[in-house]
């Protein structure tokens, strides 16, 4: 029987210093979620740059640490902001105009959420409190 990794596993794949570069593995719980293309895009893995004291080389897998905060913000951010453009849509539009234009309406409100999140990761992804917890 196989030893299961920790949902957030990392490669090494550059260490400057104390600086490291890490790129992500998808955890297990990425497997089984329908979402999956979502949170990473299949052809470009998630490299985080960090500060470790830790001696690593390149091909290392590493644990990692990612603030709580930080993930209930990108769980908000990319599931509950959607549905809520698209509710709100259809509820704004549905007030003054008939069912098929409101519904149009709310699917492009979510679209224009889609382009908010994208936004608003490209600003403030960049400052996730990620660390490396330990060496595996």
């Amino acid at each position: 029987m196989s030893e299961e990794l920790p949902e957030d596993v990392g490669t090494v794949i550059e260490v400057r210093g104390n600086r490291v570069k890490v790129e992500v593995t998808r955890g297990g719980g990425c497997k089984s979620c329908s979402m999956q293309g979502m949170c990473f895009a299949k052809s470009t893995p998630a490299v985080f740059e960090i500060d470790t004291d830790l001696q690593l080389q390149e091909g290392d897998l590493v644990q990692l640490n990612i603030a709580p905060g930080n993930r209930v913000l990108s769980a908000i951010l990319v599931f509950l902001l959607p549905l809520t453009f698209l509710f709100l849509g259809y509820w704004l539009a549905s007030r003054s105009l008939a069912e098929l234009p409101s519904i149009l309406i709310a699917f492009v409100a979510m679209a224009l959420s889609f382009y908010i999140v994208r936004l608003l990761d490209r600003k403030i992804g960049g400052k996730m409190q990620v660390s490396i917890g330990r060496k595996l």
